[in-house]
């Protein structure tokens, strides 16, 4: 059973209305977490530029891996039995991300963010569920449909680890004043 079709938002709207506006906590949680994790160690100096570029690639970041998770939920969706949009993927790339974005309010105190990963286990299962309700998508198909998205995912997530973590390093060296070149 596929959800009524008068409900799809252009992606452009779905994306600045509901994903960016939720992104936005963990943006600001690792803001302020970042900073006073800083500042409680004596590093505050140091770790502004850190704590400010960190925060903001990852809230771009964030948007981007909506975006291009529900690309893979699209492109996928033929080998799977699916027929679906690129606007519904997109949905329910964002309402898998949600409870990500909700827990992710853990990172303004940092040595217990590693929590948050129940946010990514419950948007898994919003991914099972969603994907015959949204999607369309046989249920004898739902599970493999799901691992190879997560697969996908993953994928995306370790690209997007690689330049969080290269930038950041590069920016908390710029902030001590060491160089990496």
């Amino acid at each position: 059973m596929i959800a009524n079709i008068d409900n799809d938002v252009p992606i452009k709207t779905l994306m600045i209305n509901y994903v960016a506006v939720l992104a936005a906590i963990p943006f600001i949680a690792t803001l302020i977490g970042d900073l006073w994790y800083y500042n409680l160690f004596g590093f505050l100096g140091y770790g502004y530029g850190y704590a400010i570029g960190t925060a903001i690639l990852t809230y771009i970041l964030n948007i981007v891996a909506v975006f291009v998770v529900g690309f893979i939920v699209w492109k996928l969706a033929p080998n799977f039995g699916t027929t679906t949009s690129q606007v519904r993927a997109t949905r329910i790339a964002a309402y898998a991300f949600t409870p990500a974005f909700l827990i992710a309010i853990l990172d303004i105190f940092p040595p217990i963010s590693f929590i948050t990963i129940l946010g990514l286990l419950y948007g898994l299962y919003i991914l099972y569920l969603g994907f015959p309700i949204l999607l369309g998508t046989p249920r004898d198909r739902t599970l493999t449909y799901l691992i190879v998205t997560v697969v996908a995912t993953l994928v995306v997530y370790i690209v997007i680890g690689a330049i969080i973590g290269a930038i950041a390093a590069a920016l908390f060296l710029s902030s001590i004043g060491l160089s990496i070149i």
